[in-house]
């Protein structure tokens, strides 16, 4: 199974968290072989976690998100007994000046099977999308969209990963 596959598939189960800020629960994306650069944010950060199933497997995205820095990270793990894969990271930082770009599982190691477990998406196997120094598509930051940051990223959480939230009834 590719990244593509869980991204374009149908989900099912869908179950989103309020956000949060301050501590966040490690066991949500648990990351046993990431340092303390997984876990420590400030107080600016907020989280907020969405978990749904796809082909049998549970799957989590975690949305992270700073307003002060113009900074946000929103993660796609593959949830295993006690471990998350992460299989890509869809991230904007304004020091960039590029906009929204994707770390992810690339090439011949695109299946989500063989990608190493409890790590942060870096690596000879991860590629950006689009490259640094190429044209952004998606360059907007919206704080002033009709209720905030929080409610339009969570909107561009939604578009990116195909969630749909009426499957949060199944």
């Amino acid at each position: 199974m590719r990244v593509q596959d869980v991204i374009q598939g149908e989900k099912h189960g869908l179950h989103v968290s309020d956000w949060g800020n301050g501590k966040m629960p490690k066991t949500k994306f648990p990351l046993s072989k990431a340092g303390k650069k997984a876990w420590s944010f400030g107080p600016a950060w907020e989280w907020r976690f969405a978990e749904f199933s796809f082909s049998g497997r549970q799957f989590v995205v975690r949305i992270l998100v700073c307003e002060d820095k113009s900074k946000a990270h929103i993660h796609l793990g593959l949830r295993t007994a006690r471990d998350t894969i992460v299989l890509c990271s869809y991230e904007y930082h304004v020091d960039h000046v590029t906009g929204w770009h994707l770390h992810t599982l690339c090439g011949e190691k695109n299946d989500i099977d063989a990608a190493p477990m409890g790590t942060l998406v870096h690596g000879p196997w991860i590629k950006r999308l689009p490259a640094a120094r190429s044209r952004h598509n998606r360059t907007g930051f919206s704080r002033d969209g009709h209720g905030g940051l929080k409610p339009w990223l969570w909107s561009e959480t939604v578009r990116f990963f195909k969630l749909d939230p009426r499957d949060m009834f199944d």
